[in-house]
């Protein structure tokens, strides 16, 4: 249950409002960094942020995070792949969040393959994605989790300290 009297629990904590609204402006930004193996694709690493939420502040946090973090791209400029992972990356938070309950660092990071999987299942599902050269995609996926969990176990070492909630502050 959640302690209403502490300034460190809710929806309203400024390190989930921070996590939350960084994916959009880190959308922006990761626009300029591409994938090395995937020339038409960038590093997405606007994805580690619903991550951290759901490992920081639960599974409810990071869905929603995810679900408003990816929405708000969309809608400020995104495509139809921005609004086709609203889903997937609110399932990555949650996930994420099933993880920090334990503080499982390297499993929470790893939630970020939870999302690329089911990025890649909607656009293919959607007719968005096109599998040509299956080694370069399956490449390009394994740079890219692999960059984003690096980013997402230092982040989680660095602000565990501030960010962290116990088990009757999570949700």
């Amino acid at each position: 249950m959640l302690n209403t009297t502490s300034t460190r629990s809710g929806a309203l904590d400024p390190g989930l409002i921070f996590l939350t609204l960084a994916y959009p402006v880190a959308h922006i930004l990761v626009r300029f960094i591409p994938n090395p193996f995937v020339p038409t694709a960038n590093l997405a690493l606007n994805m580690i942020f619903p991550v951290l939420a759901g490992y920081f502040f639960g599974p409810v946090s990071g869905a929603l995070a995810g679900a408003v973090g990816t929405a708000l791209s969309a809608f400020f400029g995104g495509d139809v792949y921005d609004v086709m992972a609203i889903f997937p990356h609110a399932a990555m938070g949650a996930a994420a969040g099933l993880a920090g309950a334990s503080r499982a660092q390297f499993i929470g990071a790893l939630t970020v393959l939870v999302g690329h999987i089911l990025n890649l299942l909607f656009y293919w599902r959607f007719n968005l994605l096109s599998v040509d050269y299956p080694a370069t995609l399956v490449l390009g996926i394994v740079t890219e989790t692999t960059v984003g969990v690096v980013a997402i176990v230092l982040l989680i070492v660095l602000l565990q300290k501030w960010l962290y909630r116990e088990a009757d502050h999570r949700w």
